[in-house]
């Protein structure tokens, strides 16, 4: 094997090692036993339809809603007034989920083909 070669592999496993910390970092993540629930929370602005209202001349009425995603159908729920912090901390928990999810499968995608770099580098030719 050659210098440029062990160089190359020595690459190699230093990313496999960085990708193995990244995954531990990410660990906590998925053993949280806080709750969390899916959706997004936003405020919808309407017109209530009162023609002598405030919301007919442009200041419209804010409702805080949460939007979520059940067997393909969106279902809007008004947030009861008081728990809006506790909808975006359950959210957020969510996405945050979602987030780490996603990169440790491109995380182990990466390895494997970190790992399938190793093995060719280290195959005896016959």
């Amino acid at each position: 094997m050659q210098i440029s070669d062990r160089k190359r592999l020595s690459r190699i496993r230093q990313s496999l090692l960085e990708l193995a910390l990244e995954i531990q970092e990410l660990i906590p993540v998925f053993a949280e036993r806080s709750p969390f629930m899916k959706g997004t929370v936003y405020e919808q602005k309407r017109k209530c339809g009162k023609p002598t209202c405030h919301c007919a001349s442009g200041e419209l009425h804010g409702t805080m809603i949460l939007s979520r995603s059940e067997q393909g159908r969106t279902e809007l729920t008004t947030i009861p007034s008081g728990h809006l912090k506790d909808f975006q901390v359950l959210t957020e928990r969510y996405k945050r989920f979602r987030r780490a999810r996603a990169r440790l499968g491109q995380i182990y995608k990466t390895m494997v083909l970190l790992i399938n770099q190793i093995e060719e580098s280290r195959r005896k030719e016959s």
